[in-house]
């Protein structure tokens, strides 16, 4: 296996050394291809009886580490990274209609930090295609959750978003396990004004309490404590399957966009901190950004998470990303006698 994860570094390093939208598209083309297949399979069931759980909203999981919107914008080929060991993937953004995102180059390496920085604008083949490739899908929610991350257009203004978002919940909230509201990417203009407690209540004045217990709310790393909290507070009073923590950080140097990566661990660790002072464990959380070890998810355990999303680590940690982060949070694990990652889930407080 050593072997194969060193081949499988250098194959990642060689990706590396092309422009960074580039090594994408190449690195997607080889999942859609089914290149990753030639590796040998990594052995993951030894960590599901110590880090399987069951989270509200979302689903059964094996173990804790899933897959950030983002990478499979469009659902090209979800089911490669559940080969990957993924526990769970999210798919997206996607908004009503396609769109091509902002001019390149718009996506960035910052390799001496191990993190990007993205300014894509949610280009995305739009909601038609998605639909149709998801219900080509046949897909086992039972067994691996499948989430929707939507967003709104870029045209549309912010006085329409509630209904264009309604549109969206429509048309995705029987072909995913979960729904995400993207309302913090720093890269379409005005849509992080949306993150207020009024948006939320008019965002589900027409649903079900069955329907809002699938959706949950991706919420940006650059809020002020105090109106970030009222937004946890709103969260919670209206029963949303739970919160992801945290979107990019937004950054003008050395590129414009959303930083991602190594950078916003300690800010991304922080929001978990303040929302947990308002829901006190009852809303679940996801705890993405700044994810590269195995140390990294075991932090956010501890601050309550109930699980992770991961995207950097995949960009400088290669194929066997999973394998190596279970690997090493099993002996964060071992460290403190930890026999099962409930233990650990929330233990800071």
């Amino acid at each position: 296996m050593s072997l194969s994860i060193k081949i499988a570094d250098l194959s990642t390093a060689m990706l590396r050394m092309l422009p960074a939208e580039m090594s994408h598209r190449v690195g997607m083309m080889a999942l859609q291809k089914g290149m990753h297949q030639m590796l040998p399979a990594m052995n993951l069931q030894r960590f599901y009886r110590r880090m399987s759980s069951n989270v509200p909203g979302l689903g059964n999981l094996r173990h804790p580490i899933g897959l950030a919107a983002g990478f499979d914008k469009n659902a090209e080929c979800p089911q490669a990274f559940v080969d990957l060991g993924f526990s769970f993937v999210e798919v997206g953004t996607v908004t009503l209609s396609p769109q091509i995102g902002n001019p390149k180059p718009r996506l960035f390496r910052l390799k001496e930090q191990r993190a990007i920085i993205n300014r894509m604008g949610f280009n995305n083949h739009g909601s038609k295609e998605l639909q149709n490739r998801l219900s080509d899908l046949r897909w086992a929610f039972d067994q691996t959750p499948l989430g929707v991350n939507i967003g709104r257009g870029k045209q549309t203004a912010n006085e329409f978003a509630h209904q264009e978002y309604r549109d969206l919940l429509e048309l995705f909230l029987d072909k995913s396990s979960y729904m995400v509201i993207n309302i913090s990417s720093p890269n379409t203009p005005n849509l992080r004004e949306l993150a207020t407690p009024k948006f939320l209540q008019l965002l589900v004045s027409e649903l079900s309490p069955t329907q809002i217990g699938k959706i949950w709310l991706k919420f940006d790393p650059d809020l002020p404590k105090k109106h970030f909290q009222s937004l946890v507070e709103k969260a919670t009073e209206l029963n949303f399957g739970g919160i992801i923590l945290t979107n990019t950080h937004r950054v003008e140097q050395p590129y414009q966009g959303g930083l991602s990566g190594h950078p916003v661990t300690t800010m991304s660790n922080l929001f978990l901190q303040w929302a947990y002072e308002v829901h006190s464990g009852k809303l679940p959380m996801v705890g993405v950004g700044g994810i590269l070890s195995g140390r990294d998810i075991f932090e956010k355990i501890k601050l309550g998470a109930s699980c992770v999303q991961v995207y950097s680590a995949l960009v400088y940690r290669g194929p066997y990303t999973v394998f190596k982060l279970l690997t090493e949070l099993q002996e964060e694990m071992d460290l403190v006698g930890a026999v099962h990652l409930d233990e650990v889930r929330g233990s800071y407080y």
